[in-house]
C-alpha cells in the first residue's frame, strides 16, 4: 500500500515538472531583449502624446515609429511584419510640445503639451505671410530700408538684401516662407506697415482675431525675444488659416526660387525650402510624397520645430512640433522623421467623415407669415467633419437639431436659428450653428391680421379692455340709479303737486261761488 501510494506522489512530481518545463519559454531570457527593445530607454523617458477623444485613439507610450528611418517614398500600403509592429501605437514625436488635427474638420487627433508657452522661431513668418498677403498685392514693389538691416547679423538667416534694393511682396514672401529670411522679413513688415512696430501690431491683432490666446509677436521674423512665444495648438489653427490662402498654400509647397538680379546684384540668387518634406534638394531623405507644407523653423531656444501638412485619400493632416533635440540631418532630424511617422500612423488609422455640406438641407420647418406659405431650410455655415478611427462605424452617427429662434418672416439668408449636434453611439461629438438657407418674405396681409389679432387677445390688452368695460358698467350702473332716483322725486312731487292743485280748484271755486252770491 505504502509502495504504490510513494509511486503515486512520484509521478505526480515528474508530471508537475514536465509542465513547468513546458511553460518556461514565455519568461526566458531571450524574450527580455524584445521586450526591452519595444521601449528603448531614450524614447520611453518621452512624454506621452494624447490623442483627442474627439478621434476616438488612446495614449500610448511606444516611440518605435517614429525611431524609425523614414523611406524617401510615399508610405507602403503593405508594410513589413516589423513596420506593421512599430506603427500599432500612436508614434510619441521627440519634442517638447507638439498637436495633429484634422484640416477638414479642425479635430485634434492627439496632443503633446500643446497648449505650452514655446518660441516659435521661423515659425512666426506664418503670421507674417498672412498679415502681407491680406494687406497687399503680390506685385507690389518693396525697397530695403536701413530700418530692415538693423540688427541682423551675420549668425541670422538672411537673403543678404541691400539698403535701396527692391523686391515684390511675392519675392519677398518665397525669402521668409522657404528660408525664414529676417532681412526680408523686416522689408516686408515695413513696406506693409510703414514701420515694424506698426506690423508686429498688425499680427497681435490678427492673433486675437483668430482666437489664439497663448500667441503673442515682438517681431515678424521670429527673431528670440522673451516677449515672441506662442503654443503648438495656436500654431496649427495659424497654419490651418494660413493653409486656406491658395497663395500661402503655392508657396508653402515650393521647393526652390530664384531671383532675378536686382540693380544691386547682377546675378540670380535661388533659395531651397527648409522644411525637407517638400523638398528633394537638399536633404532627399526626408522627402514625403504626400506632404504640401508648411513651414520649419529653429534657433538656440526654440530647438526645431516643424508645422507641416499632408493630403492623403480624404484626409487633410496638419502637424506641428516643437522643440525638437535633432541631433543630425538624417534619422537624428527629429522634426522631419518624426513627423512623417505621424502622417504614416494617422492615414492607416484614421478615416475624416463627411456630416453635412454647406448647402444641404438639415431641417425645414413652417415660418409665420410667409409669403406663398414658403417653408424655412436650414443648413451649416461649412462643410462639417469629423475625424475617427478606421475602425469607426459612421452609419451609427446620429443627430439631434435644437431651434432657439422664433420661425417668423421675414428671415434673411443666413440668419443663426439654432444647432445641430452629433452623436456618436449616445457619445456627443461635436454642436455646430445652424442657418437659414434660404430666404423668406413676408405676407403684409398676414402680418396686418395676425398684428390686429395678437393685439386684442395680447393679456395686458384683454385687461384694458376688462377693466375699461367694469368702468363702463359701473357708471351704468350708477347712471341708472340717478335716474331711477330722480324719476321717483320726479313721480313723488307730481303726486304732491296733483292734491295741491285739487285743494286749490275746490278753494277757487269756493270762492267763485261766494263771489257769485
Amino acid at each position: 500500500m505504502k509502495k504504490h501510494l510513494l509511486a503515486s506522489i512520484i509521478f505526480a512530481a515528474v508530471i508537475a515538472f514536465n509542465s513547468l518545463a513546458a511553460a518556461a519559454p514565455s519568461a526566458s531570457p531571450s524574450a527580455a531583449p524584445k521586450t526591452a527593445a519595444s521601449a528603448s530607454p531614450k524614447t520611453s523617458a518621452s512624454p506621452k502624446i494624447s490623442p483627442s477623444p474627439t478621434a476616438s485613439a488612446k495614449p500610448t507610450s511606444s516611440p518605435k515609429a517614429s525611431a524609425s528611418p523614414k523611406s524617401s517614398t510615399a508610405p507602403s500600403a503593405s508594410p513589413a511584419p516589423e513596420a506593421t509592429e512599430k506603427k500599432s501605437e500612436f508614434p510619441v514625436p521627440r519634442a517638447d510640445s507638439a498637436i495633429v488635427i484634422d484640416a477638414s474638420s479642425g479635430d485634434v487627433i492627439s496632443a503633446l503639451n500643446a497648449d505650452k508657452k514655446m518660441y516659435p522661431a521661423g515659425l512666426s513668418n506664418i503670421m507674417t505671410a498672412i498679415i502681407a498677403l491680406e494687406n497687399t498685392n503680390l506685385a507690389d514693389s518693396c525697397t530695403v530700408t536701413d530700418e530692415a538691416l538693423a540688427g541682423i547679423t551675420y549668425d541670422q538667416p538672411q537673403l543678404g538684401m541691400k539698403v535701396g534694393e527692391s523686391y515684390t511682396v511675392e519675392q519677398l514672401l518665397h525669402a521668409i516662407i522657404l528660408n525664414s529670411c529676417n532681412d526680408a522679413s523686416n522689408t516686408l513688415a515695413i513696406s506693409v506697415s510703414g514701420s515694424i512696430d506698426a506690423f508686429v501690431q498688425k499680427m497681435n491683432d490678427k492673433a486675437a482675431e483668430l482666437g489664439l490666446a497663448g500667441t503673442h509677436f515682438a517681431n515678424p521674423s521670429g527673431y528670440q525675444n522673451e516677449n515672441h512665444y506662442t503654443t503648438a495648438s495656436d500654431m496649427a489653427y495659424l497654419s490651418l488659416y494660413a493653409m486656406s490662402n491658395s497663395t500661402f498654400a503655392q508657396i508653402a509647397a515650393t521647393q526652390k526660387y530664384v531671383f532675378p538680379p536686382t540693380a544691386m546684384r547682377n546675378t540670380q540668387k535661388t533659395i531651397l525650402s527648409t522644411n525637407h518634406l517638400v523638398s528633394r534638394y537638399k536633404y532627399p531623405y526626408h522627402f514625403y510624397a504626400n506632404a504640401t507644407g508648411i513651414k520649419s523653423g529653429n534657433s538656440n531656444d526654440a530647438g526645431y520645430c516643424l508645422a507641416a501638412s499632408a493630403v492623403k485619400g480624404k484626409l487633410n493632416i496638419i502637424s506641428v512640433v516643437m522643440g525638437c533635440k535633432n541631433t543630425n540631418a538624417n534619422e537624428g532630424a527629429y522634426s522631419f522623421t518624426d513627423t512623417a511617422a505621424i502622417f504614416d500612423y494617422v492615414f492607416e488609422n484614421y478615416q475624416s467623415v463627411l456630416l453635412a455640406r454647406k448647402g444641404d438641407v438639415l431641417y425645414d420647418t413652417k415660418v409665420s407669415e410667409a409669403k406663398n406659405s414658403t417653408r424655412l431650410a436650414l443648413t451649416v455655415e461649412d462643410d462639417v467633419y469629423i475625424t475617427l478611427k478606421n475602425t469607426a462605424d459612421p452609419e451609427v452617427i446620429t443627430n439631434e437639431v435644437n431651434i432657439v429662434q422664433d420661425t417668423k418672416a421675414p428671415i434673411a439668408q443666413g440668419d443663426y436659428f439654432g444647432t445641430i449636434t452629433y452623436f456618436y453611439n449616445g457619445k456627443q461629438l461635436k454642436t455646430i450653428n445652424l442657418v437659414a438657407a434660404n430666404e423668406v418674405k413676408r405676407d403684409l396681409i398676414l402680418h396686418i391680421m395676425n398684428s390686429i389679432i395678437h393685439f386684442i387677445f395680447n393679456p395686458i390688452t384683454l385687461i384694458i379692455i376688462i377693466l375699461l368695460l367694469a368702468i363702463w358698467i359701473r357708471l351704468r350702473i350708477i347712471r341708472n340709479r340717478k335716474r331711477r332716483k330722480r324719476h321717483r322725486k320726479m313721480v313723488s312731487y307730481s303726486g304732491k303737486t296733483g292734491i295741491n292743485s285739487d285743494r286749490n280748484s275746490v278753494s277757487r271755486s269756493r270762492d267763485g261761488y261766494r263771489r257769485r252770491r
